[in-house]
């Protein structure tokens, strides 16, 4: 019988791979770990702040325009998930998973066909509110305006 490995990941820091448009918006302690070919790009008016030993893996993206996301303590986000437009804000809560190649979007187009094409129409921000101890399973989405309460899990492919 083998003795249980600890959990470490492939990288200690942030990787020398990752993208940062928008650095002023950006709170990360020490403790943060990202993974290579990860991407944050933040308007002018957006904030993202990490809590510590959050975990960041290969592949993901961060992106808004404007809003203010916190992330709490000890959070993991999978490889390659999407984390885009949380224009009206948001909450993960610490000790929660992000499986790989989930999407949380805080922002929906308009959808009146009598409104001209979607692409024109104005954008509806929600927030996006994730409590703590969540796990949200691998190629899951979240839309916009979503909660997902405290001890929650979240079926692959939800």
């Amino acid at each position: 019988m083998t003795a249980p490995q600890s959990r470490q990941p492939l990288v200690i820091g942030i990787d020398s791979t990752v993208r940062i448009l928008g650095q002023e918006g950006l709170t990360w302690p020490d403790t943060t770990i990202v993974e290579p070919h990860c991407s944050v790009l933040l308007g002018a008016e957006a904030r993202l702040i990490f809590g510590n030993k959050v975990t960041v893996y290969s592949g993901c993206r961060f992106r808004s325009r404007c809003g203010e996301l916190t992330v709490g303590d000890d959070v993991s986000f999978g490889p390659n998930c999407v984390i885009y437009e949380w224009r009206a804000g948001g909450r993960i809560g610490a000790g929660s998973m992000l499986a790989a190649g989930v999407i949380l979007s805080g922002v929906n187009h308009g959808m009146d066909p009598e409104a001209g094409p979607y692409r024109d129409q104005p954008v509806q921000a929600l927030p996006m509110e994730i409590g703590r101890n969540v796990w949200i399973g691998m190629n899951s989405t979240v839309m916009p305006g979503v909660s997902i309460g405290d001890n929650s899990v979240i079926g692959a492919g939800s």
